[in-house]
């Protein structure tokens, strides 16, 4: 190797956990998320119930990804709310929603979400849909 490039062979941050953004305005589903997100090793960057909170958290803690409820309530609803992190801050987003009718997966679809985790959810759904999203197949 020449003198002038550096060889990494230890990536610092590889060890470091992700840290996803939930948010989602009901306080239940919002605690039972972040305990499975712990559980499986995740750093939770914090809880939003809103999007403006959410904003904030985004700009604050520069989380790796986000799960967004698609029906917040508020000014600005999941979609508005993804596309805007997405622009502002860079991160991504996994969609959680209950219903999802036609209209609103057209929306949602141009928001360009990683993914998408139909309520009631398992806790195998949320590792797997995140592993999905950070380890997308073909991208090695």
């Amino acid at each position: 190797m020449p003198r002038d490039q550096v060889q990494v062979v230890c990536d610092i941050e590889a060890d470091k956990p992700v840290s996803i953004l939930i948010v989602e305005d009901e306080a239940l589903i919002a605690s039972y998320i972040k305990e499975v997100l712990v559980e499986a090793g995740f750093e939770v960057a914090g809880i939003a119930a809103s999007g403006p909170e959410a904003l904030s958290l985004a700009a604050e803690h520069e989380p790796g990804l986000a799960l967004v409820d698609i029906r917040l309530a508020g000014p600005i609803d999941g979609i508005e709310l993804a596309c805007a992190m997405r622009e502002r801050h860079g991160v991504a987003a996994i969609f959680l929603s209950g219903l999802l009718d036609s209209e609103i997966a057209i929306r949602a679809a141009s928001a360009r979400p990683l993914g998408f985790l139909h309520k009631p959810f398992r806790p195998s759904q949320v590792f797997n849909a995140i592993e999905f999203a950070l380890n997308p197949p073909g991208a090695d």
